[in-house]
């Protein structure tokens, strides 16, 4: 009986070493990837005074441009497209996540919009990156969809990698519709989470702007001048949680010009953002509980496993040792038969 214990117990030590090996280097590997059933809450970012340009309707029926002072707020809701993404055939096929985004910016004290965008992106499960899609498009349009194929999306937008490296990513800016680095800046505890800072600066440049919007800004703030240019530039700052690659805290500084051919430049935007409150709360309680998850995973229930293998082990040896009893020692006068009689 003890002989079976001993290698029942035994074999039990073996199981649960393979079994912490596989989740360290097969189950948890393959499970970091973005859910193809999340729904991530939807972010609001805020401005206490922004400098902007609003357009308001007239009784005619006409409307009117201003820059207005005031404080924003900008929310981005996003919608998952659970059907386009099981369709995607090829390399994209179960690596993909199809989301359809909402962008609206309203005046915060008084509710009235300001500006509208939509967008479809695909990212990729694991880098959390825009990938390669014919269906991907934008639009600022109010009211206006946007068209497949419009914009060519390209690195970090809504996540970052799991497993986070401390170094340079490519984060998307729709202003200039390009990728452009985000520096690993410091490793730091933000939100009640460790993470990591990133910062990307954008120094002041010219930028393309629709003809006809450019047209409406000029003769509504310059109605002097025949042409002009747009320039902007922004710094943003990123705090990511490295475990799951969550975005735990946002903050972005932007600026934009109008620079007409006649008069002094007008400022049309000047806001500094932020998450709102009950932002940072949701994307905490989401980052938290999956680096928690992650964590007990790939390190505390290995570990327990490999303390309760070794036991086991340790135990059903021990036991197999017993079963043998102790070994039988020939006494001393037997070890030469009896001599032979004297006739």
């Amino acid at each position: 009986m003890r002989r079976i214990t001993g290698a029942t117990l035994f074999g039990l030590g073996v199981l649960c070493l393979l079994l912490a090996g596989a989740l360290v280097w097969i189950i948890v590997p393959s499970q970091r990837k973005v859910p193809l059933d999340l729904i991530p809450p939807d972010v609001v970012v805020a401005a206490d005074n922004a400098t902007f340009v609003q357009v308001k309707p007239l009784p005619d029926g006409t409307a009117e441009a201003a820059v207005e002072q005031g404080p924003l707020q900008s929310r981005t809701g996003i919608t998952p497209d659970f059907q386009a993404a099981a369709d995607l055939t090829g390399d994209l096929a179960e690596n993909t996540l199809i989301w359809n985004v909402f962008h609206g910016t309203d005046r915060a004290d008084t509710g009235e919009p300001i500006n509208r965008s939509e967008s479809r992106i695909a990212l990729d499960r694991e880098s959390g990156a825009a990938v390669d899609w014919e269906g991907q498009c934008h639009s600022e349009t109010m009211g206006q969809a946007c068209v497949a194929g419009d914009v060519d999306f390209a690195g970090q937008l809504y996540l970052f990698p799991f497993g986070t490296e401390k170094k340079t990513y490519q984060y998307w800016d729709s202003a200039l519709q390009a990728a452009l680095p985000m520096e690993y800046a410091a490793e730091e505890n933000y939100n009640d989470l460790p993470t990591y800072r990133f910062e990307q600066r954008i120094p002041k440049q010219q930028i393309e702007m629709n003809e006809t919007s450019l047209d409406a800004l000029l003769g509504f703030l310059a109605p002097g001048a025949t042409s002009g240019t747009v320039n902007y530039e922004a710094g943003r700052t990123l705090w990511v949680e490295p475990q799951t690659g969550a975005i735990v805290g946002y903050r972005e500084h932007q600026r934009r010009e109008l620079v007409p051919n006649a008069g002094s430049p007008i400022v049309i935007f000047d806001a500094d953002l932020q998450y709102d409150e009950p932002t940072l709360k949701a994307v905490h309680d989401q980052a938290a509980s999956g680096r928690t998850t992650l964590i007990l995973l790939s390190v505390w229930i290995p570990l327990l496993l490999v303390v309760i293998g070794v036991a086991l082990m340790i135990g059903g040896y021990w036991l197999l040792r017993r079963t043998r009893g102790p070994e039988q020692k020939t006494p001393a006068h037997a070890a030469s038969p009896d001599p032979a009689p004297v006739p």
